[in-house]
């Protein structure tokens, strides 16, 4: 199993450093640029969400990004201490109306769950943990 473990803080100017990080891993475990553009898409999507509603203006947070590739799965566990929030219990949005009908948010959770394979969500010791699964096809 490769791993990698890093932490940024939970702030907007943080997320630029992410991408870079996630490349050079799947680089290094030969994980296709395909699958290697969807986990950032999707790490982006999560990460925004934390910097966004995850703490108050004057809390300073840490986000833990575990990345794994084991067996043909490459995964990203996205651990922080924040308000607790399980997004795989969000209601589902309607997409099927005129979208000036549609209620504003939730897309984001809609897009994260057909992007990955799978989508844990634990709270466990105060930490809210989000791990973000998807295949990687034999080469």
């Amino acid at each position: 199993m490769h791993r990698k473990h890093f932490q940024i803080s939970a702030a907007s100017r943080e997320l630029q450093s992410v991408a870079p990080i996630v490349e050079a891993f799947c680089a290094a475990n030969h994980i296709p640029a395909t699958i290697s553009n969807v986990m950032n898409v999707t790490l982006d999507e999560v990460l925004s969400n934390i910097v966004k509603y995850a703490y108050d203006a004057s809390e300073r947070g840490i986000i833990d990004v575990k990345l794994t590739y084991s067996d043909h799965r490459f995964a990203a566990t996205v651990e922080d201490v924040g308000k607790p929030f399980n997004p795989l219990r969000s209601p589902k949005q309607d997409t099927s109306g005129p979208l000036k009908d549609r209620k504003q948010g939730g897309l984001g959770i809609l897009f994260m769950k057909s992007l990955m394979d799978s989508v844990v969500y634990d709270r466990k010791d105060n930490r809210n943990q989000l791990t973000l699964t998807i295949g990687v096809p034999f080469v």
